[in-house]
Parts: C-alpha cells; sequence; structure tokens
C-alpha cells in the first residue's frame, strides 16, 4: 500500500482563521501571533499519510479486504452507488501541534493555543487534500474518475464506524489510532473514502454540506 509523506511549505492564513473564529479586520487582530503560530505548526507537524484501493460492492455495500467492511447509511452507500473499488485513505500531522496547543491553553496563553489548534487543523485537510489530489491522478491514469472524498461521521455515515474503518486502512502504520469514543488519535487527523469508477463523477460540494453537526460554529 502506498504511504505519503507530504510536505507542508506553508498554512492557508484565510483558512485558519475560520478555524479560529478570527476577524483579519478587527482593530485588535493579532497578525504576530498569527504569523508566530503558522511558524510553529510548520516547524512541528509530522505529515504522514496512507492509502489504498480496494474493490467495492455497491449492490451490498461492502468493502474487500483481509475483512470486508460493511458500510451503513444511506448517505455512503448513494454516494458510491456508481462504484466498483474505491480508496480508503488516512493522513496525521501528529500531535505535537497538539502538545505545543495544550500546553499554551494550560498556561493562559489562549490566543496562542486557539492558533496553534486552527492553524493543526488547517494542514490536517491540506495534507488530505494532497493525497485526494494523488488518488485521483492514479485513477486518471486508468481511464478512471473519482468522487469527493467521504468520512465517517458525514451525513448518516456513524461515526462509530470509525474503528472498523480505521482498521481496514491500517492507520496504526502511520500512527493513528482509535479511541472508544471514536475519536481520532492524534486528534489532527482525517480517514476518508473515495470512490472510483468510470462514470462521471459529480464535483465536491462545500465541505460543510456533507455534515451532519448543523450547531457546527465553522458551519457555512
Amino acid at each position: 500500500m502506498p504511504f505519503y509523506n507530504g510536505t507542508l511549505f506553508t498554512i492557508d492564513r484565510k483558512e485558519m482563521l475560520r478555524y479560529a473564529g478570527m476577524n483579519p479586520k478587527a482593530p485588535d487582530f493579532p497578525k504576530e501571533k498569527v504569523d508566530e503560530a503558522i511558524e510553529e505548526a510548520l516547524a512541528l507537524a509530522e505529515p504522514r499519510g496512507i492509502w489504498k484501493v480496494l474493490p467495492y460492492d455497491p449492490e451490498k455495500g461492502i468493502v474487500q479486504g483481509k475483512s470486508p467492511l460493511l458500510l451503513t447509511g444511506n448517505s455512503i452507500r448513494h454516494h458510491l452507488s456508481s462504484s466498483f473499488s474505491v480508496a480508503v485513505m488516512a493522513v496525521t500531522v501528529g500531535d505535537e501541534i497538539e502538545k505545543a496547543s495544550d500546553d499554551a491553553f494550560r498556561n493562559g496563553r489562549y490566543v496562542e493555543g486557539l492558533l496553534l489548534d486552527a492553524a493543526a487543523t488547517t494542514a490536517t485537510e491540506h495534507l488530505a487534500d494532497q493525497v485526494d489530489r494523488l488518488i485521483q491522478k492514479e485513477a486518471e491514469k486508468d481511464g478512471q474518475k473519482t468522487a469527493w472524498r467521504f468520512s465517517p461521521g458525514y451525513g448518516d455515515w456513524p461515526v462509530t464506524a470509525q474503528k472498523e474503518f480505521a482498521r481496514i486502512i491500517e492507520t496504526d502504520q502511520i500512527g493513528i489510532s482509535v479511541t472508544d469514543h471514536s475519536m481520532l488519535f492524534p486528534r489532527k487527523s482525517v480517514t476518508a473514502i473515495i470512490g472510483i469508477s468510470k462514470c462521471s463523477q459529480r464535483p465536491a460540494p462545500a465541505k460543510c454540506r456533507t455534515c451532519s453537526l448543523v450547531t457546527c460554529p465553522f458551519r457555512h
């Protein structure tokens, strides 16, 4: 299975500030702290990824692997209805940024902690985009197309599927585990599935439209 040792040269400032809930036009906007958080996050990030392509039975909703995985939820089954293979992927930026963020919060440096956390989230999504593009390019070599990536917790695909899904990806090989509460560790990690088929695939929707958490403050 392919491993991906990604590189992070920068962090999208606009996206980072969205996660942090900050307005760059505010009179008290902490520009220097933002710059410092980006620099520290880039220094602490340990980007790693893993992915593989597996056969998929769209009628039964089963991903084939060492142990077949039955996908539950109408949204994920509908999303993959034209796919006969899927790419399963996971990425992480490690836990050093999170440790630095937690340390800042513990010591009363709340702005620094918030910015580091937002920078880590942004970096994780950027890394997921890199692996996603790599999968797209590999599929194109065989004349196939990919659907946008879909993660446990999107739509009605329960987040409780995370542990079994992580197992089929073998996320432990890049240091990702799943807690008893179905949370990924390191927390700044992402798992996802990407449908592959000969059919023309629909474009990706706004990310927040695929999430069922309508009260999320980042929703737009």
